[in-house]
């Protein structure tokens, strides 16, 4: 039987996501290892169809007993405190790689010091690889969903009349930070803009505690666009699958879309680096400013360049 293997990150569901490319490397590296995520309840989803998992832990479940129980040999800890090193220490495992920080001792016995990287977030993660000899696999995060989800996002689509290759733009204009929120008319003539210029049919996205900010900004524009039903994670990444682009803010659906080959464009503030979260390639462009006066102009020039790459069509 191969090395029983626990990753622990108790972060957000962009963050979870983003660390899927490590179980690709891991799988890949050591074919017969026994993968385990540990995560916090709003992140699960995000796994539960991973294939390459032997088994998802939920904090809130107070989960040591069954993690002792699986069998773990090696523990990849990316939150550095005291409650993921706890889990590390205790789960049985020889062999405890952290990122250095100043406790890790306590917690640890492989604590390499993590470079500089002014790329994407990925491969920062992916550095955690090395003192296992693992090469890793590429940044490319892993979401899979069931046929249910992709049939409930058909439904939604077909039911307003869009066929498969119609140009369908998923719109995430919030964010529980107020910073990275741009204004919701800004997002509202965007949409129409979009429908007008390249007849996308544009689909505002929600989530929990969300719906009334989206449909108010929803009521601010002049075209007929969509508003999601109620999906959760799953039946989203299946919706974004069928399009053909994603706009947003910095959040958790931007890298739902990266996870399904989608391609994005992000509107960032200045607190946050396009570089460290939209993945390289063509596929991906952004815009950033102060998001209380960037102007629709400047955003929108940047989009129609970045359409000009994804659809062929001059902006």
């Amino acid at each position: 039987m191969g090395p029983g293997i626990l990753i622990i990150v108790f972060k957000g569901i962009g963050d979870v996501l983003l660390t899927t490319p490590l179980l690709r490397a891991l799988k890949k590296g050591l074919p017969d290892s026994r993968l385990y995520f540990l995560t916090r309840r709003p992140s699960l989803k995000i796994l539960e169809n991973n294939p390459r998992l032997a088994g998802v832990f939920c904090r809130e479940d107070r989960p040591l007993p069954a993690i002792r129980a699986a069998g773990i040999d090696i523990s990849l800890d990316f939150m550095r405190s005291a409650p993921s090193g706890f889990y590390a220490l205790f789960s049985g495992a020889k062999k405890r790689l952290a990122f250095s920080y100043p406790a890790g001792r306590i917690f640890h016995n492989v604590l390499p010091v993590k470079r500089e990287n002014p790329g994407y977030t990925v491969f920062d993660r992916l550095q955690l690889l090395e003192p296992l000899k693992i090469p890793h696999d590429g940044p490319q995060p892993e979401l899979y969903f069931k046929p249910g989800n992709a049939a409930r996002a058909e439904a939604f689509l077909s039911g307003a009349g869009i066929r498969p290759g119609a140009f369908t733009v998923t719109l995430d204009i919030t964010s529980p930070r107020e910073h990275r929120r741009w204004a919701p008319e800004n997002f509202a003539l965007l949409a129409d803009r979009l429908s007008l210029e390249y007849g996308a049919r544009v689909v505002f996205l929600w989530g929990p505690g969300e719906l009334d900010y989206v449909k108010a900004a929803l009521a601010l524009a002049k075209e007929k666009h969509l508003l999601c039903p109620d999906f959760d994670l799953l039946d989203l990444a299946a919706l974004m699958k069928r399009a053909a682009l994603h706009v947003g803010t910095s959040s958790g659906p931007m890298h739902i879309a990266v996870s399904q080959g989608t391609p994005t464009f992000t509107i960032y503030a200045p607190q946050n680096s396009p570089a460290s979260w939209s993945p390289p390639g063509a596929l991906h462009s952004w815009a950033q400013g102060e998001l209380s006066s960037l102007p629709f102009e400047t955003v929108w020039a940047r989009l129609g360049a970045h359409m000009e790459r994804i659809k062929g069509v001059s902006a």
